[in-house]
């Protein structure tokens, strides 16, 4: 599937929370991969949770290249907030499910 920030490509609204909860078959693993990432720096960010848990993967701000981010588990929340000042466009991302393959340490 694929994701926007709202009004993408157009600037989202200030005061913004947005949560996206992602859940593929038991055994896969959630890939997601933003297309775009524009947002005010330091005061707009997305945070990835990697399943259920309240441990963030990821604090994405700024206008960045991210790299593809992978679950542990068949779940993913992504959050996107946005304080009361300046905005920007936004993002695109898009998931996919991916085999859990034997891990090596």
């Amino acid at each position: 599937g694929t994701m926007t920030s709202p009004n993408y490509p157009n600037n989202y609204d200030n005061d913004v929370t947005c949560v996206w909860k992602i859940i593929v078959a038991e055994g896969r693993m959630v890939r997601l991969t933003f297309d775009s990432f524009h947002l005010e720096s330091g005061g707009d960010y997305v945070k990835i949770y990697d399943g259920g848990t309240s441990d963030t993967n990821s604090d994405l701000t700024g206008q960045m290249s991210v790299d593809d981010i992978t679950s542990r588990s068949n779940m993913m929340y992504v959050t996107f907030t946005s304080d009361g000042a300046v905005t920007a466009p936004g993002f695109q991302f898009s998931y996919i499910d991916t085999y859990i393959g034997k891990m090596i340490d």
